[in-house]
């Protein structure tokens, strides 16, 4: 076996950002490496959720052989559910080599897994603001929840509890927009977890008991997601006046700082291997995925009635507002009309009744989704649509002979549907995931159509000649994710004695990463992994395997 590997990876920078600060010499530690470094590209294609983009890295296989929806639906019952990447369960980990290798895993996103010797911390402070904390041995996550405490952003959490796997986690508030003392309480708290990460890192690089160490920064996802407007074009950029330096800069440099850290500790000791997952850009998603696709077909299926944030399209577009000092799901539910107050489930109701689907409108207008022909289903990335089908759906509306003229109506419509500010069409395309509604693959989308949004600004007011106006509405969070089948181009860097800044790596997609970590150690690579190890141009050592 080769000499010990140090794997760390960012969670969603952008890709365009993260150069131009690298550029103005605003990241030392990671121009620094790089220049030591072997450098390759990774393309990802987005896939439906964007909660798939880790599965690539984490599991060696391609999303052409793999999928993983983010929430179950079942039309017998209407009932739905927010799934876990922590149930992943499907592939194993590739570091998942029993003997092979002595292995420390701290907090990437996925569950415990069996066939790992050595060290195992999931959830300790994940992106996602569900957190479901565990370790193997569990004593390890004890040890540094005493020693380190927990993740600074659940001070104050929630618990709730999660059907699908039947136990208690936290989840950490989301702070508005608006709210610029909230903002910078977060702010604070994002660098406050990146120290602590980093610190908790050290110690484990220290001991001698590992030859795979693995990680990520998630905090450079948290605060694109949160304090994107506060550093970018956005249309609350001008918030960003209240703040005397760039958060996202500055955890952008909080976490270069840490990874300098890392890479002078374990110096020529080990391999060092840095890498990116995904993009964050400027979210153009959410308020049209969660708000404006349910309420579209709400006032579809029940014309001449409005259940959120009724608008006014004979008058002009209000000014856009920055007084929403409250959680987005609140200041939403405040724009509720009597026909909303009487047919929607609230967002308080729901919490109650632990759906931790509870802060999406879509899923406030769940009672009725069995009075609708078409309803939106719950989404973390593009608009679903689901048919009420009769004979499929446990009251159906629809006839299966009329399954196809409602699709194509509903793809009409919504075509019509614009930025009431800018005039600029809300929908990019719909696409359709099966010609029969009867068609079981398990591996299908539950949606029957999946709207792809515009990208380029985001939108806080729409209309049609159909459903009329339909806000303005606040923003939830200003950074998201981008599109399903959007090419993203991410980063890797190798610091090793047989990589220099003159060889590149072989341009690969984001699952022969895995393969190359383990090839580069002298493991096999598993018979099941799509990835190849990638090698470096002009070297014959580190061909591509197959």
């Amino acid at each position: 076996m080769n000499r010990k590997t140090v794997v760390i990876g960012l969670d969603c920078p952008n890709n365009a950002i993260f150069e131009e600060w690298l550029g103005r010499g605003l990241l030392p530690n990671f121009a620094a490496i790089r220049g030591q470094s072997s450098r390759g590209t990774l393309t990802h294609h987005k896939k439906y959720s964007n909660q798939n983009s880790w599965i690539p890295f984490l599991t060696g296989r391609s999303l052409d052989t793999i999928d993983y929806w983010i929430s179950t639906y079942k039309p017998k019952s209407y009932e739905n559910s927010n799934h876990c990447l922590y149930n992943l369960h499907d592939y194993p980990p590739f570091y998942a080599v029993k003997d092979k290798a002595r292995v420390v895993m701290f907090d990437l996103p996925v569950a415990i897994s069996d066939n790992v010797n050595g060290i195992q911390v999931a959830g300790w402070a994940s992106e996602l603001n569900e957190i479901f904390s565990a370790s193997e041995p569990p004593s390890a996550l004890q040890y540094i929840h005493e020693k380190y405490g927990m993740d600074p952003k659940l001070e104050g959490a929630l618990s709730f509890y999660n059907k699908d796997l039947d136990r208690y986690g936290l989840s950490y508030r989301v702070p508005s927009s608006y709210d610029i003392a909230s903002l910078e309480s977060f702010r604070d708290k994002i660098l406050a977890s990146t120290a602590t990460r980093g610190k908790i890192c050290r110690e484990f690089l220290q001991r001698d008991d590992w030859d795979l160490f693995v990680s990520v920064f998630s905090e450079v996802h948290v605060g694109g997601h949160t304090l994107w407007h506060l550093s970018q074009d956005h249309p609350l950029a001008e918030m960003s006046e209240s703040f005397e330096s760039d958060p996202l800069l500055e955890i952008y440099r909080a976490v270069d700082h840490e990874i300098g850290l890392i890479a002078e500790l374990v110096g020529e000791d080990a391999e060092l291997v840095l890498f990116s997952v995904d993009s964050l850009v400027s979210d153009c998603l959410e308020n049209a995925r969660s708000l404006f696709l349910p309420e579209f077909l709400y006032r579809w299926n029940f014309p001449g009635k409005a259940a959120l944030a009724a608008g006014d399209a004979d008058a002009d577009v209000p000014e856009a507002r920055l007084d929403y000092p409250m959680h987005w799901k609140d200041e939403i539910w405040k724009l509720r009309t009597d026909d909303g107050e009487r047919e929607l489930q609230s967002p308080q109701d729901q919490s109650d009744n632990n759906d931790t689907f509870n802060w999406q409108p879509t899923n406030w207008y769940k009672p009725i989704w069995d009075r609708m022909k078409a309803f939106a289903l719950p989404s973390v990335a593009d608009g679903y649509i689901r048919i009420n089908v009769r004979g499929r759906e446990a009251r159906g509306i629809v006839d299966p002979t009329d399954y196809e003229r409602t699709c194509t109506e509903i793809v009409a419509r919504l075509t019509e549907l614009v930025d009431a500010r800018t005039g600029r069409p809300m929908v990019d395309c719909v696409l359709r995931t099966r010609s029969n509604p009867f068609e079981t693959d398990s591996r299908r989308s539950p949606a029957d159509l999946i709207v792809l949004w515009q990208e380029e600004s985001p939108t806080d007011v729409v209309e049609s000649p159909l459903v009329g106006r339909i806000g303005p509405v606040p923003f939830f969070r200003p950074g998201g994710h981008q599109k399903q089948g959007t090419r993203i181009d991410n980063f890797f860097m190798i610091r090793a004695s047989d990589c220099s800044p003159e060889k590149r790596f072989a341009e690969g997609s984001l699952e022969d990463l895995p393969a190359t970590i383990l090839s580069r150690m002298g493991i096999d690579v598993p018979a099941h992994f799509d990835g190849k190890p990638l090698h470096l141009v002009g070297d014959k050592e580190f061909a591509w395997n197959g």
